[in-house]
């Protein structure tokens, strides 16, 4: 059961998948199980980063009667199906992949068999394909009954081994690869009551995980510190603006003596940290979703936190939820009042997954709103004083300007938000528990809090209902691009 394939482990290979696509592959990979292998081919969109490439399930050619010889033991596909396999190669702009299982128990490392299986199929799609990865997955259950897996994949003349699986509520265990995060026993003790409440491999796991946060303010500053305290093991934050003393009131980890110092918020949360968890990995950078460097480090996330009130954030985490298969949980606050009272503090947590609804299928944001953010300071200026000609002559000025309210905040309810958002992270990573909603709304003001669950339907027409997993490959469905004016993102 040894490959004889000469395998590379130094591109740091992730393989994304997630709920309906997962669910189907992995049926019809152990349709036959437990002693006997099945599967099928399945599309990938891909993403290459500066340590490696991401790869994204996007859909399953579903095998056909007659496209699988059943009467051998081994996976054995047939010229209809591969003939079908290669048309859509050639029709289509996704990389063409292999996967199957191996019979219960079996170690998922590639047989002598596989590499003759592999070896084909990578220099037949090359052939029409040559510009695009070859992926070839293994699953099977192990001892324990616990799903693991093995992949590699062909790619600019060479194999490399996939590194990392990231499964929508699965945990794949990479037999042959990789082991579980051991703790030291400072590490340990520092989250006891966590390993207490949710067990040993909880704490594992989320020494494991990387977590990006999306905005380092009022909700992003104290979920980071809930992250870290749990003992988060890579936290990627990315924030575009330094420090003021507005900030001071909401920023957790800031100083009085941050002020006046244009330090970025990002650093500030590196630096407060590193002072709660000198083991925790830190990315910082200063800039802002979806630029391609912010892309290259959040796409390998386990979940991603957004914690702005920028529209056109909202949009690029919905759009890195669906192309990218990077499960996200938005977070939000609005203070309201009249009359010399607060009516109203709403706190606001949406679940964005692959096949959830989006941003636009939600009604959670305005395209003018989004235009606006993303125009030059000259443009905006330009389109404000428009505004006021028109206005002045006595016609709406909307099209050209809206005047947009400044969302009210206070410290102690972003650090609710933010906290909410990163317990609901550290649920998904340990598998403990997972956003129930999809959109959920509470007044803290309101009697038992006035909790709403705000659910709708995706629409049929959007292309959030196309685009799942198809990555740089589904650029013509993107939603959003970055402002040719921003600054480039620079990695702190």
């Amino acid at each position: 059961m040894n490959s004889e394939l000469k395998i590379r482990s130094d591109l740091d290979v992730l393989v994304r998948a997630a709920s309906p696509e997962v669910d189907d592959l992995l049926d019809l990979a152990f349709r036959r199980y437990p002693d006997d292998e099945s599967g099928s081919f399945a599309w990938f969109g891909w993403r290459e980063t500066p340590g490696g490439i991401v790869l994204t399930l996007a859909s399953i050619e579903t095998p056909r009667s007659g496209d699988l010889d059943d009467t051998v033991p081994n996976i054995c596909f047939l010229p209809p199906s591969i003939r079908r396999a290669v048309k859509a190669a050639q029709e289509g702009r996704l990389a063409a992949a292999v996967v199957h299982s191996h019979p219960a128990e079996c170690h998922t490392g590639a047989s002598i068999i596989d590499d003759d299986m592999d070896t084909y199929f990578a220099d037949l799609f090359a052939g029409y394909t040559p510009d695009r990865p070859y992926v070839s997955l293994i699953f099977a259950h192990n001892a324990s009954g616990q799903l693991s897996g093995t992949g590699r994949i062909f790619w600019r003349g060479e194999w490399h081994a996939v590194r990392r699986f990231a499964v929508e509520r699965k945990s794949v265990y990479l037999e042959g690869y990789s082991s579980s995060v051991r703790l030291s026993a400072h590490a340990a003790e520092r989250i006891a009551r966590l390993r207490s409440a949710f067990g040993e491999e909880s704490a594992s796991r989320l020494a494991g995980a990387t977590v990006a946060v999306i905005g380092a303010s009022g909700t992003g500053s104290p979920a980071i510190e809930a992250l870290a305290r749990a003992g988060v093991g890579h936290l990627i934050i990315v924030d575009p603006d330094v420090f003021a003393a507005s900030n001071l009131e909401r920023v957790h980890g800031s100083w009085d003596a941050d002020v006046g110092t244009a330090i970025p918020k990002a650093e500030i949360a590196r630096r407060h940290i590193q002072a709660i968890n000198p083991d925790c990995q830190v990315t910082a950078i200063l800039g802002a979703l979806p630029q391609p460097e912010v892309i290259d480090a959040v796409a390998t996330a386990n979940v991603v936190l957004g914690c702005t009130d920028q529209h056109y954030s909202r949009v690029a985490l919905s759009d890195l939820a669906v192309r990218y298969l990077v499960p996200v949980i938005d977070c939000g606050v609005q203070l309201e009042g009249g009359g010399g009272n607060v009516t109203a503090q709403v706190v606001q947590l949406v679940r964005l997954l692959p096949a959830d609804p989006c941003v636009y299928c939600q009604d959670m944001v305005s395209n003018q709103r989004v235009q606006q953010e993303l125009m030059s300071p000259a443009e905006r200026a330009q389109r404000m004083t428009a505004a006021e000609q028109a206005a002045e002559r006595g016609e709406a000025g909307d099209a050209y300007w809206q005047e947009l309210p400044q969302l009210n905040t206070v410290g102690y309810l972003t650090t609710t938000a933010g906290a909410m958002a990163a317990g609901y992270a550290i649920g998904w990573i340990t598998g403990r528990f997972d956003p129930p909603f999809l959109r959920l709304q509470m007044d803290l003001g309101a009697p038992l809090f006035g909790v709403v669950d705000a659910r709708k339907q995706p629409r049929a027409e959007c292309a959030c209902r196309r685009a799942r997993g198809t990555a740089d490959q589904g650029g013509v469905d993107a939603f959003i691009w970055p402002a040719a004016h921003w600054s480039p993102a620079v990695i702190l």
